[in-house]
């Protein structure tokens, strides 16, 4: 993965910190939580997500490397990377995946 698990931990908590600052994440504490674990809830959430979201793109990039194994000679530089970003611009549309 690109990021480490800490990483995206901190990603998330500052995107939850920063949505909760702007008035933009609206939520009720439930009766009898201890403080903190609604907040350390809703940040599990985010972080799943966005795991979620780049085992999708490890996921495409794989393929895209399948794709360009097939090809018979060896792509360098320039030329291996316009046709890396081809490829995966076209499996992403495929699998409805917004780069």
């Amino acid at each position: 993965m690109r990021l480490s698990e800490n990483k995206v931990r901190r990603l998330a908590e500052r995107l939850h910190d920063e949505l909760e600052q702007r008035g933009m994440l609206s939520y009720k504490e439930q009766r009898g939580a201890r403080a903190g674990e609604g907040r350390a809830a809703r940040v599990k959430e985010i972080y799943d997500f966005i795991i979620a979201d780049l085992q999708q793109e490890e996921a495409i990039d794989a393929e895209v490397e399948q794709v360009l194994a097939t090809y018979s000679r060896d792509l360098r530089g320039t030329e291996r990377d316009v046709l890396f970003r081809k490829h995966k611009e076209e499996i992403a549309r495929k699998r409805g995946y917004i780069l």
